[in-house]
């Protein structure tokens, strides 16, 4: 639903944001994709399969209903999650599932301030977080908006994001090594091929064919199933090149190179750590009081799990204090 209200700046366009991929309206990319995988998935499983025999027919089944079924499993929890920030769920105040102004790259240069405060979902976010102008909410640890799941890639799918790309990239290759296998018998050993698999002659859902028209049909399955091993194998290893930086597609396609290094998520995450270690140190080095201890674990945030490890022995073994009944 989109509707338009007024400002003192005139009209703006108002819509509620994109809970998930699912959410009105659908982008023709995800249509595409949905019918490109199910088309693909019943040409071969039934029509290519029925040509494979012996111990590889049982190696190609296998393995080919793992991948697909793996990569239709990852897409569906790619398209149904909500990346959102944490903060627009938890906070009563943000503007999450309510219509609110959509982001227009002309009139806002950016919708999230220095301080982190989103100016649209009206809540503090991580800065990690980007606010996305088709979701219209902001994403934690946002990658980048994918039209052919009509959801963002954020930190909390994108797990599921690689493996999707993982397992779609191997289920291509796996459609490729059948079909050349099958084209192999179909040219060199026709004859011989049809007698192991009891068949006179080829045939297409009960209905007989000549041996050209099956191998037309298989070269046209096999362009497509190398054009889209390419496509989603490069966009896979875009993304483990991405992950070994510790990069996000946003950071690599929009930061300047000098900065990237900045902010990059394991520099961060060492950062961390790090500060961690060393409250960790001042806290085993000597006796320390809850109120030390809260400041300083108040500026991360809140009490790590390595602070709690420690803590716990501490407290079995120190004397209890003095004023303490």
């Amino acid at each position: 639903v989109v509707s338009t209200q007024s400002t003192g700046k005139g009209m703006c366009i108002t819509r509620p944001d994109k809970k998930n991929g699912l959410t009105w309206p659908t982008n023709i990319l995800q249509v595409l994709a949905i019918f490109v995988l199910v088309a693909f998935t019943v040409v071969h499983f039934v029509l290519v399969i029925q040509y494979t025999y012996g111990a590889f027919f049982y190696l190609i089944m296998i393995t080919s209903s793992i991948f697909c079924a793996a990569t239709v499993i990852s897409k569906t929890i790619c398209t149904l999650s909500d990346p959102a920030d944490r903060s627009l769920i938890k906070d009563s105040k943000s503007t999450y599932g309510q219509e609110k102004p959509t982001f227009d790259r002309a009139k806002q240069g950016h919708v999230i301030t220095v301080d982190s405060y989103c100016q649209i979902c009206t809540t503090t976010v991580d800065v990690s977080s980007r606010h996305c102008s088709q979701c219209n909410k902001c994403i934690l640890r946002f990658d980048h908006h994918c039209d052919y799941i009509n959801n963002c890639v954020g930190r909390r799918n994108y797990k599921y994001y690689i493996s999707l790309l993982v397992c779609a990239s191997t289920y291509s290759l796996i459609v490729i090594a059948n079909i050349l296998y099958i084209l192999y018998h179909f040219c060199f050993k026709e004859a011989q091929f049809f007698n192991i698999l009891g068949l006179e002659s080829p045939s297409i859902f009960g209905y007989e064919v000549s041996s050209a028209t099956i191998i037309s049909l298989l070269v046209i399955l096999l362009v497509l199933a190398v054009i889209a091993f390419i496509l989603v194998s490069n966009l896979c290893r875009l993304h483990l090149y991405l992950m070994w930086h510790g990069w996000t597609t946003w950071d690599y396609y929009c930061r300047p190179k000098a900065e990237r290094e900045q902010h990059s998520y394991w520099k961060y995450e060492a950062e961390r750590e790090g500060r961690v270690e060393f409250s960790i140190t001042e806290i085993s080095s000597g006796p320390t009081s809850t109120t030390d201890l809260e400041l300083k674990t108040t500026s991360s945030g809140k009490l790590s799990e390595k602070l709690c490890k420690v803590l716990k022995p501490m407290n079995k073994t120190s004397p209890m204090p003095p004023h303490t009944v």
